[in-house]
């Protein structure tokens, strides 16, 4: 009896673990750029896009080995005027990379409080997965 619990306990103990591995695996599988606690994530196919609205960072990462660049479109609506400021960033180095733009890279890159700040991003060869925008105001 008692070689028979220890083979059910064994057998139990041996999927908890795989269950364990299988689950850590998958949260691994796509990690946000460095380390912050960004404030918006928007996804489409091939193409991640993360903001912080504090030193106004904003990275786009390629997810997907489909042979197309991820890109990010940033447009800053600035409010009482007739257009902003506009950038963008491409990642051209391959699935799981990212590139990453803040205010310190200067002028457009330094959004203004209160501004609608459009983005807009692609990771499948131009046919523009989404556009999203939120307001600057921290």
């Amino acid at each position: 009896m008692k070689l028979r619990i220890g083979r059910i306990l064994a057998g139990t103990m041996a999927l908890a673990a795989a269950t364990v591995m299988a689950t850590a695996g998958n949260a691994s599988a796509e990690q946000a750029p460095g380390g912050i606690a960004w404030d918006h994530t928007y996804k489409g196919n091939g193409v991640v896009v993360y903001v912080e609205e504090r030193g106004d960072i904003i990275s786009v990462c390629d997810t997907s080995a489909n042979g197309h660049s991820a890109v990010v479109y940033v447009d800053e609506q600035i409010p009482a005027s007739f257009g902003g400021d506009f950038y963008h960033l491409t990642v051209t180095s391959g699935s799981g990379s990212c590139k990453t733009a803040r205010a310190s890279d200067g002028a457009a890159h330094n959004w203004g409080e209160g501004s609608n700040i459009n983005v807009y991003y692609d990771g499948n060869g131009g046919a523009w997965d989404g556009n999203k925008w939120f307001l600057n105001d921290h």
